[in-house]
């Protein structure tokens, strides 16, 4: 028994000598903060799409355009698809919040709903709405933080609605 005893401490000092002639550094590891600041993705015609691909809203994206650090968002309805204004708007702020604060070059959102139809090509204006980052308040606010987007979006915001989109969804 005792020579047991003997073995097993001569061999955990070998180990610990052992261990203690290797490199402390590759044993170590980088502290890796639990929360770590992200940067801003810089948008770019290459990288447009991968963002876009993050974001829900209520009626499909039909063109994104990138041009001198504006974007041009169209999103499309059927002419037979319910349209509601606060989906609209809904989706508008949405797309502004996420692009100024998860961009770092966008200085204006186009964003136009158009209705198109099966048979032609041509698609109908139903509402525009236009976001600079020069009229956000700073820092933006979150659209959880928003009690009625719709007025907000309308008080803060140029919005125009074509004529047509109240005759489309009168019943």
């Amino acid at each position: 028994m005792p020579r047991k005893f003997v073995t097993a401490i001569a061999v955990s000092t070998l180990i610990a000598l052992l261990l203690s002639l290797v490199p402390s550094n590759s044993w170590k590891m980088n502290d890796i903060p639990t929360f770590q600041a992200t940067h801003p993705i810089h948008l770019s015609e290459q990288n447009t799409l991968d963002l876009f691909t993050r974001v829900e809203t209520h009626y499909n994206i039909k063109r994104i355009k990138w041009e001198n650090s504006s974007i041009y968002v169209d999103l499309a309805v059927n002419s037979d698809q319910k349209v509601e204004l606060p989906h609209v708007f809904y989706d508008f702020y949405g797309l502004t919040h996420d692009l100024f604060t998860l961009t770092d070059n966008v200085k204006q959102v186009y964003f136009r709903l158009l209705e198109v139809t099966d048979t032609t090509q041509d698609s109908k204006l139903l509402v525009a709405i236009q976001s600079s980052n020069d009229n956000l308040p700073n820092p933006i606010k979150p659209l959880a933080e928003l009690s009625d987007v719709e007025a907000y979006v309308r008080d803060t915001f140029p919005v125009r609605i074509e004529p047509y989109f109240y005759e489309r969804i009168s019943p």
